[in-house]
């Protein structure tokens, strides 16, 4: 068993995320399968995506100062709760006159989510030791990605041979299930300090520390990027439905390796990065961007689905790695007065850019292909990723200049 298992918190913590991602993966591909039952249209998987994530962005926006006078505990069994009843209402969706009702509960679903995240940081961070924290981050994306190619494989399998209607009772009862984990969670490590200062007041104050703290902006603007190159996964869905023509059990098959590009980046990355140093990290973090590009190109310019499967893979060991890397070095450089605001922020960023991009790609995919649209993505990340690896040997040759200045 992992060293990072034997916190009474983070236990607890990890066996609720697993539970619930399992949740998580038969509800996604159902989804999917309900717009496209609903409607039909390549756009509307575009609009489900904003719909779950444009109210996830906006509440991002205040929850994390909310959330610093609440109970972290409570916060999350609530979550859990609604969201489980929320997400059983689905099952009993049936005809196009309701498609509404679907984006309604995208919603709200995903209004609850935003206050999950940054209080599940916070109990995190007050878990783990700063040193272990990389192998704590790493087993959740190893993790969460294995249960992406289990849950996605037997997704895929009661899609093709039942309804995926089901789905949505299996995922109702994952978050019953992973509420009852968090009832039991033991107390925080560290006392939660409460402060009397208005909600605006923290707010402002959140946005002011992260204008000044030059390393969290520039986590959050690559962040922002990744997110960007990651709609390409929205124009997935178009380009194997309606282009290829190919049946919804395909599209759940393609998590498969989705799913293992993250086992390896949590492997990987938990064994290389802790001991890599600010240089080679950054430079990682660069070429993770780049290699994003370059996979996006080949998604969406493969002809066999073997060699296209291999390009997702290539994908999501880029994405994932980034993320474990970049969320790792902002747990680090944020103070623990202003965690909850900068990653209830972080979320806000990054989740924006996404169902940005989404609609972009989404539209730009129904009306030019998604060949053509691809091929922008790729130019995207080539570009950010050299931005990326220019700014950080500066500021490095900054950092070196002012020790030879000091010494």
């Amino acid at each position: 068993m992992p060293v990072i298992l034997k916190h009474p918190v983070f236990r607890r913590l990890y066996a609720a995320h697993i539970i619930h991602i399992i949740g998580n993966e038969f509800t996604f591909i159902a989804v999917v399968g309900l717009l496209h039952d609903l409607s039909g249209s390549g756009l509307s998987f575009a609009a489900g995506t904003v719909f779950r994530l444009l109210p996830y962005v906006m509440t991002s926006l205040f929850s994390g100062a909310l959330l610093e006078n609440w109970d972290k505990r409570r916060v999350m069994i609530t979550v859990n709760l609604l969201r489980g009843i929320l997400v059983s209402l689905f099952f009993w969706i049936t005809t196009p006159a309701y498609l509404w009702a679907v984006f309604l509960l995208l919603i709200l679903v995903n209004v609850c989510s935003a206050f999950f995240q940054p209080a599940m940081q916070v109990a995190i961070v007050s878990a783990v030791r700063v040193e272990e924290r990389l192998q704590a981050n790493s087993l959740l994306q190893g993790t969460t990605s294995f249960l992406i190619i289990v849950c996605q494989g037997v997704a895929a399998f009661l899609v093709y041979y039942f309804s995926y209607r089901f789905n949505f009772l299996l995922d109702a009862a994952c978050y019953f299930v992973s509420l009852l984990i968090l009832v039991k969670l033991p107390k925080l490590a560290e006392a939660e300090a409460k402060t009397s200062d208005g909600f605006f007041t923290r707010l402002r104050e959140g946005f002011s520390y992260i204008r000044t703290a030059s390393g969290i902006k520039s986590i959050l603007a690559y962040q922002m990027a990744e997110r960007i190159l990651g709609a390409y996964y929205i124009m997935l869905m178009f380009h194997i439905l309606q282009e290829r023509q190919e049946g919804l059990y395909v599209f759940g098959l393609l998590d498969i390796p989705l799913g293992l590009g993250g086992v390896f980046a949590g492997i990987v990355v938990s064994k290389w990065a802790g001991g890599a140093g600010d240089k080679r990290v950054n430079q990682a973090l660069g070429w993770a961007l780049i290699a994003m590009g370059l996979a996006v190109y080949g998604i969406f310019h493969a002809g066999p689905i073997l060699l296209l499967s291999f390009a997702v893979l290539l994908c999501a060991f880029a994405s994932f790695s980034s993320t474990i890397m970049a969320v790792t070095r902002l747990q680090r450089v944020t103070e623990p007065d202003y965690l909850a605001r900068v990653f209830s922020i972080r979320e806000m960023a990054t989740m924006g850019s996404f169902a940005l991009g989404c609609l972009i790609v989404g539209y730009g995919a129904e009306e030019v292909g998604s060949p053509l649209i691809s091929s922008g993505l790729a130019i995207f990340g080539a570009v950010a990723g050299t931005i990326w690896l220019i700014a950080a040997r500066i500021t490095l040759g900054k950092k070196s200049d002012a020790s030879d200045d000091v010494a």
